[in-house]
């Protein structure tokens, strides 16, 4: 079995300890089953790819086909074994967790966050910030990239991450020991729901209120038995999908959700394909019952107000070709931000809709509906990866797997 090394995943994870969830070490990594057969013309389709994948960095592309693992393939010296930085695709967790809370009746949607995070009621501007702008990324908050934003990363991720940490500043800024805390503490630069700015401050402000309601809940219900924002994400969705995973933490313990995560590819393709499945997941006795109820999941993937290309924490497509904020790692600007920041091009005929985790690197999980397909993407962040296209990539695997509309140019 071969690990990341302490060192290497030091370099990426923000300060605090790298903790493997939901298993032992021993037990983190498995082998890999085959995959599923595929025909040769389908095989070319996706080696064409993979080969396109790999010019640019790319380091690993594994396909899901209809809940079933039907190509995968490793280049530029990965192995199939070795967790991999998700960078930004970490995000894309946090919506999913926000969905199985409005589920569980801890929060709703459209509340006030100063409901829970009491300090912000004096603030003209925090005490109006709800959860779905906290989500939509359009809180007003300061990105507060400098102070919050992932700094390491180089040594697994390539001279991209070195670039970016450059670019956002702050090496010199003291780390808070508590993210979470720290967050609630960012300034409002302007009013909740007045623009989309990507930033990590969302992510960590809004744990800190779903903690709160964690820890709430708990003291009054002793049944309920997670008393953590990282327990409940463990126990309430990464556990009963068999997910296992890295993730970087601060101080006191808190996950690093805007950027800390690390998976193989078949663990981040078991997360798409849960959403593919709409919030259903086998129970373990072959009936497929429902994790997290789609009215709620379904929120993550309807447009934001301020940029169409965003729902709540996933990307979505749209007809912009354009770089993804996060494939740079630059705050986002205004209304227009949703026909700027989306490299979809037309992946086939009928441009389906595809909801997508995306991280600094071209880092990629895809989910295709009308497809039924999942597809993972695993890269090193290099200056010259930054012209890879989505819509490239994806189209021969689509054609492959819908002959009767096929790959158009």
């Amino acid at each position: 079995m071969r690990r990341v090394s302490a060192l290497m995943l030091a370099a990426w994870l923000f300060s605090g300890t790298a903790m493997l969830c939901a298993d032992t070490p021993e037990n983190a990594v498995k082998p890999q089953p085959a995959t599923a057969e595929v025909l040769p013309a389908s095989k070319a389709a996706f080696d064409a790819s993979a080969d396109y994948s790999a010019k640019f960095g790319g380091r690993a592309v594994l396909i899901m086909h209809e809940g079933k693992v039907i190509y995968e393939r490793f280049d530029n010296g990965w192995k199939a074994n070795q967790p991999h930085p998700l960078a930004s695709g970490t995000k894309s967790f946090t919506g999913v967790v926000a969905a199985a809370a409005v589920h569980d009746g801890l929060i709703t949607w459209d509340e006030r966050a100063s409901d829970t995070i009491t300090e912000w009621k004096g603030d003209p501007r925090k005490s109006k910030i709800t959860v779905r702008q906290l989500l939509s990324l359009s809180s007003g908050l300061d990105p507060a990239d400098a102070l919050l934003g992932g700094r390491g990363g180089s040594r697994l991720l390539g001279q991209g991450a070195a670039d970016r940490a450059k670019r956002l500043g702050g090496e010199n800024t003291p780390r808070p020991k508590d993210f979470f805390l720290a967050a609630i503490g960012v300034e409002a630069k302007r009013a909740p729901g007045e623009r989309f700015e990507y930033g990590p401050s969302h992510f960590f402000a809004f744990g800190e209120l779903l903690e709160r309601k964690i820890e709430a809940k708990h003291a009054a219900d002793k049944s309920f038995r997670f008393d953590s924002f990282d327990a409940y994400m463990r126990g309430r969705v990464m556990e009963p999908l068999g997910i296992k995973y890295m993730i970087g933490r601060d101080s006191v313990g808190h996950p690093n959700l805007p950027g800390g995560a690390l998976l193989t590819p078949r663990e981040w393709a078991k997360f798409g394909q849960f959403v593919l499945q709409k919030g259903q997941w086998d129970s373990g006795d072959g009936k497929m019952q429902p994790l997290i109820a789609w009215e709620h999941l379904a929120e993550c993937f309807k447009p934001s107000p301020k940029n169409a290309a965003y729902g709540l924490t996933w990307w979505l497509r749209t007809d912009a070709e354009a770089t993804l904020i996060a494939d740079v790692g630059r705050s986002g600007t205004g209304p227009e931000a949703g026909e700027k920041n989306r490299d979809a091009g037309a992946i086939d005929g009928s441009k389906p809709a595809v909801y997508m985790a995306a991280g600094l690197g071209k880092q990629r999980l895809y989910v295709i509906p009308d497809q039924k397909l999942v597809v993972v993407r695993f890269a090193e962040a290099t200056r010259e990866g930054r012209a890879f296209k989505d819509a490239e990539f994806l189209r021969p695997i689509v054609g492959a797997l819908t002959p009767s509309v096929g790959a158009k140019p």
